[in-house]
């Protein structure tokens, strides 16, 4: 069994020359990391001391360059794959929202632009805030009157064609 070692500490030992290779052995899930320390076999671990896996074997190298050591074997026989977290799917959406709230303001900014530009040119109308309240007042009125004045059509039952038989003979 490998003794446990925190990033820190395996930082300490390549730089006094202990620790001159590691491992990066895939395993289920992911990929951890082992590095040998003389005798001894460490294994690498997270703050909170549990065995650090890694969902690629990229991580893994940047971890191990980050500690100094730039040799190392990569062992794939016991890899298994599978996920190390559940899918965040509320992750994608804040990313879609902010993704369409970003599309949002740039339509807004070119229309801003448009109006600014129009304005320089002097072709832009400019309109009472009164005068078009009122006429958005007018046409939901209308919109609302005429809806009132069609008829409401009731959906009749969906009735089976049978061609003069009784269903289900």
């Amino acid at each position: 069994m490998p003794h446990p070692i925190k990033l820190d500490a395996l930082r300490d030992l390549v730089s006094s020359g202990a620790v001159k290779t590691a491992t990066i052995l895939g395993e289920k899930g992911g990929f951890t990391v082992h590095a040998d320390a003389g005798s001894s076999e460490r294994v690498l671990t997270n703050r909170a001391g549990q065995v650090k896996m890694f969902a690629t074997t990229d991580t893994a190298v940047r971890e191990l360059a980050r500690a100094g050591l730039s040799s190392f074997l990569v062992d794939i026989s016991q890899y298994q794959k599978g996920l190390l977290r559940a899918p965040r799917t509320d992750v994608s959406d804040r990313a879609k929202r902010a993704s369409e709230a970003l599309e949002h303001e740039r339509w807004f900014r070119a229309k801003v632009d448009e109006a600014l530009r129009q304005e320089e040119q002097g072709v832009a109308t400019w309109h009472e805030h009164a005068d078009v309240w009122e006429d958005v007042k007018k046409a939901t009125a209308a919109m609302v009157a005429k809806r009132n004045l069609e008829p409401v059509v009731a959906s009749s039952p969906r009735i089976a064609k049978t061609r003069g038989r009784k269903k289900g003979i």
